[in-house]
C-alpha cells in the first residue's frame, strides 16, 4: 500500500495523474474526497489553508477540525455547503454527497430501503443480455456498495432509468446527476479496494 501510494505522489509530481489516481487520492485523505478537493483546487489557484477557509467563510482551525476527524464532515452546515459550490463550481448537492450529508437511500421510497432499491435495479440490469455478460456469475460476490455503483454506472450508460427516479417530481430528478456524478467516484474507490472488477465494456 505504502509502495502505490509513493508511486501516485510521483505521478502527481511528474503531472501525469491519472483520473483513477486522483480519485484513489481523494478519497485516501484525511477529511475524505470533499476536503480533499477542496484543498486540491485551493492548491491549484496558489491559495494557501488559511486563504482557502477566509474563501469558505471559515476559520482555519475549522478546517483542520475536519481534516482530523474533530468535526465530522457529514455534519457541515448548508453555509459551507454553499460557499464549497460556489469555490469548486459544482451543484450544492454534489457536496452533500461527497461529505455524506446525502445518502443514495434517501432516492429510495419510505416503505423501501435502500438494499431493496438497489437488489431490484440490480434485477433489472441482469435482465439486460448485454449488460449482464460482465457481471460476476455468482451475486453474492459483490458487496451492496459494488451492486450499487454498478447499477448507477448502468442507468448513466443505458438511459434506462433503473431506480425509478422518473416517479418522482422535476425537483428529485435534477438529483439524480449529482447522484451519478459521486457513484462514479465510488466505483473507482471500489475498484482501488478489490471490491470490484468490471469489464470495461461497461464505462463504453
Amino acid at each position: 500500500m505504502k509502495k502505490k501510494g509513493n508511486e501516485r505522489a510521483q505521478a502527481r509530481k511528474q503531472g501525469r495523474e491519472t483520473t483513477q489516481q486522483r480519485v484513489e487520492r481523494l478519497y485516501d485523505s484525511d477529511g475524505g474526497p470533499l476536503l480533499a478537493w477542496l484543498i486540491d483546487e485551493a492548491r491549484c489557484r496558489g491559495m494557501g489553508m488559511n486563504e482557502l477557509a477566509a474563501e469558505l467563510g471559515v476559520t482555519y482551525g475549522y478546517i483542520n477540525q475536519l481534516r482530523t476527524g474533530i468535526r465530522q464532515v457529514s455534519c457541515i452546515g448548508q453555509d459551507f455547503a454553499d460557499s464549497s459550490a460556489r469555490f469548486l463550481g459544482v451543484p450544492a448537492i454534489v457536496v452533500k454527497l461527497l461529505a455524506g450529508r446525502i445518502r443514495m437511500s434517501d432516492f429510495a421510497w419510505p416503505h423501501e430501503d435502500e438494499e431493496m432499491l438497489v437488489e431490484r435495479a440490480y434485477r433489472q440490469m441482469k435482465a439486460d443480455r448485454t449488460a449482464s455478460q460482465h457481471l460476476p456469475a455468482n451475486d453474492a460476490v459483490l458487496s451492496l456498495e459494488a451492486k450499487r455503483a454498478l447499477v448507477m454506472l448502468y442507468g448513466e450508460a443505458s438511459g434506462i432509468d433503473v431506480l425509478g427516479l422518473r416517479k418522482l417530481n422535476w425537483i428529485f430528478q435534477h438529483l439524480q446527476r449529482p447522484a451519478l456524478i459521486h457513484n462514479e467516484n465510488e466505483v473507482e474507490s471500489l475498484l482501488r479496494k478489490g471490491e470490484l472488477n468490471p469489464s470495461p465494456e461497461l464505462y463504453d
